[in-house]
């Protein structure tokens, strides 16, 4: 076993007793994509209440940022039947960017139903209007900008839509380059003075809790702050706040390599090292190793 292996197989019971009891209620268990994959309590998001049971649930939870508590909401690919609680939490989060690390459809499997407009038609989502605005497709990713508005109110928002198209069918990608140039060009147009960003993937655990470890720890790198880099705490406090955040091996190698990147391209100081805390002992070796979900299977 690897030293990173050691540490990550530590991360397997983080948390795994956390209450989760509104997701499994009769009136949401429905609106889960997996149904061991459920929002902790504590730290969910509750949308306005209606008139229906449980019309304040949808499986998505709070994940504290580098600088700010909540900077994150990370939640499942969307449901045929959970595209208006999506929209509804864009609009009452006042959500600036999404960002989604999925296919709609991979190897055969829906992985997101296609929750938004697929041209400049408008689409009504609940009380929710979107109009896709532009679409500019590159080689990693598709930029979308939308329109909402809300049929109870005469504002109009503008919401960016940044879908990452390179996260191969298994595993991770080939190399973090593509991702690294993904999360900076989205850290740089996400607007930090408005509402947290929205990330998904298809269960909000495993591609999205590797781009959000990555960004909140390339901004550590960027700040240069102290010499530390903590990848072991970052994604042990993100699964204090989601269930199975990083849910791979695979996926926490990768976050290891692409630091390593932004390390050796963007730091000129030549005492950083990656080190878990209680060690001495710096992380200088990275060998990537070769419906119910399963956790520690394939990502989903």
């Amino acid at each position: 076993m690897t030293y990173i292996s050691l540490f990550f197989q530590l991360l397997r019971d983080v948390c795994i007793n956390e209450p989760s009891e509104r997701g499994r209620s009769e009136n949401n268990v429905l609106k889960n994509r997996y149904r061991n994959i459920l929002p902790f309590d504590r730290s969910s998001v509750r949308l306005s209440v209606s008139n229906e049971e449980g019309s304040d649930y949808i499986n998505a939870n709070y994940i504290d940022g580098y600088k700010h508590p909540k900077e994150y909401i990370v939640t499942q690919g969307p449901l045929p039947g959970t595209k208006n609680e999506f929209w509804r939490m864009v609009w009452e989060e006042e959500v600036p960017t999404i960002v989604m690390i999925t296919q709609c459809v991979e190897k055969g499997r829906v992985k997101c139903d296609h929750y938004w407009p697929f041209d400049a038609e408008p689409m009504d989502y609940g009380d929710i209007t979107v109009t896709m605005v532009e679409e500019t497709q590159m080689t990693d990713w598709t930029v979308r900008e939308f329109n909402i508005e809300h049929s109870q109110m005469s504002e109009v928002r503008q919401v960016k839509q940044f879908q990452f198209t390179s996260w191969s069918d298994h595993g991770v990608p080939e190399t973090p380059e593509p991702m690294l140039r993904f999360i900076s060009t989205v850290r740089g147009q996400h607007p930090i003075s408005e509402g947290p960003m929205i990330v998904h993937c298809s269960a909000g655990v495993g591609r999205s809790g590797t781009f959000i470890a990555s960004d909140i720890l390339m901004q550590h790198v960027t700040d240069q702050r102290n010499d530390v880099i903590d990848i072991f705490g970052v994604v042990y406090r993100m699964r204090t706040q989601r269930c199975y955040m990083v849910q791979t091996e695979s996926q926490y190698v990768y976050i290891h390599r692409a630091i390593l990147e932004v390390l050796k391209g963007n730091v000129s100081n030549s005492n950083w090292v990656l080190m878990h805390p209680g060690t001495s002992r710096p992380d200088s070796i990275y060998r990537p190793e070769p419906e119910m979900a399963d956790p520690y299977g394939d990502e989903i």
